[in-house]
């Protein structure tokens, strides 16, 4: 007779575990992210390039929407998520560059 398995259905802490882990990846990919930018804006100052760039902010936005609703989430959440983001990222490069 073959042995029936009973799922284990997580509780509410194992969930919360996993949201904490995820919170926590997510916030070590911020953190990665942001460590490109000052490099990002020594370039840009070393080469006259133009500090802000709408075109290449668009595509990043468009982008990241495109991916939300393949992936089933929210687009305006991320848009609004990648503009905050970027937001901190102009504030980073403005020092570098226009000190």
């Amino acid at each position: 007779m073959e042995e029936i398995k009973q799922e284990h259905k997580p509780n509410l802490a194992e969930l919360r575990g996993g949201i904490d882990k995820c919170d926590k990846e997510m916030i070590q990919i911020i953190a990665n992210r942001m460590k490109l930018i000052p490099l990002i804006a020594s370039l840009k100052k070393e080469n006259g390039i133009p500090r802000y760039q709408p075109a290449r902010e668009k595509e990043i936005i468009e982008n990241l929407r495109h991916l939300a609703e393949k992936l089933g989430l929210n687009p305006d959440l991320v848009e609004e998520i990648i503009k905050l983001i970027i937001k901190d990222a102009h504030q980073i490069e403005e020092n570098i560059i226009d000190n």
